[in-house]
């Protein structure tokens, strides 16, 4: 009977030893349905992807307020009719076209125009913002951070190849470390000639605690691109404003 009731102790006390290392874990990474959800418990950051809708992030909350722009009130509403918030992924080209084609290792490549996908004389932010074909590879946490890693498969599109013909994958890793969201991406040319890559991402953020004079948005970039009235890039670059911080968020 006592060595029963030593066994029985020592159950209890792994048990409770568990749950408090389970409870202790500052980070997780959880799936339901569309949203893959990141959290980092001890900065009270939460970010929410859909793969299934351009693997966009529409939601980082920090301290319960979402920082980035969500006119939507369900992810069906979004569905629906999708359009530019939060942050979605630009590709396989980002900014403007000064015509509906491209130029790549000597040669001019025309977009067919009939097959709907790229719209416009002047073509902007490319044919993926919203595509649903978007794979989840991993949703994982340890105790250094929550990530989520999604691939596409561009090649396997031929109404994609017809427009942009470099057969590619696309990786993007979004981790959540320390109260910032990391997004990482990988691109593998699986063409036989060199790809033309001008991804981007478009944020949309919001102010939620502060007034509008009191927020500023620092840009690593090296160089700034000088825009002509359409909008497209001149050719012309601008140093200067490397060393000044750019207050750019959109009324």
């Amino acid at each position: 009977m006592r060595h029963t009731k030593m066994r029985t102790a020592a159950a209890l006390t792994w048990t409770l030893a568990f749950a408090i290392t389970a409870a202790a874990q500052p980070y997780s990474a959880r799936q339901n349905g569309d949203v893959v959800r990141l959290q980092d418990a001890k900065s009270q950051t939460a970010v929410s992807i859909v793969p299934s809708v351009g693997d966009i992030v529409f939601e980082m909350k920090v301290k319960g307020q979402n920082v980035l722009r969500w006119p939507y009130a369900s992810i069906e509403e979004f569905k629906a009719r999708p359009a530019l918030s939060g942050i979605p992924f630009l590709g396989p080209w980002a900014n403007r076209l000064d015509e509906p084609a491209f130029y790549a290792n000597g040669r001019k490549y025309a977009f067919d125009m009939e097959l709907g996908n790229v719209r416009g004389a002047i073509p902007i932010h490319g044919f993926l913002t919203t595509t649903s074909l978007w794979q989840v590879v991993e949703a994982k946490a340890d105790a250094a951070s929550a990530w989520l890693t999604s691939r596409l498969e561009f090649s396997r599109q031929p109404m994609w190849m017809k427009q942009w013909p470099f057969a590619h994958t696309i990786e993007i890793s979004h981790r959540l470390r320390d109260g910032v969201l990391e997004v990482r991406t990988t691109i593998t040319n699986m063409s036989a000639e060199p790809m033309p890559v001008a991804i981007g991402f478009h944020p949309y953020f919001q102010l939620t605690d502060s007034p509008r004079d009191e927020w500023t948005v620092a840009v690593g970039a090296r160089t700034h691109w000088l825009l002509a009235a359409n909008k497209v890039p001149t050719g012309e670059t601008d140093r200067t404003v490397l060393s000044e911080t750019c207050g750019c968020i959109d009324r």
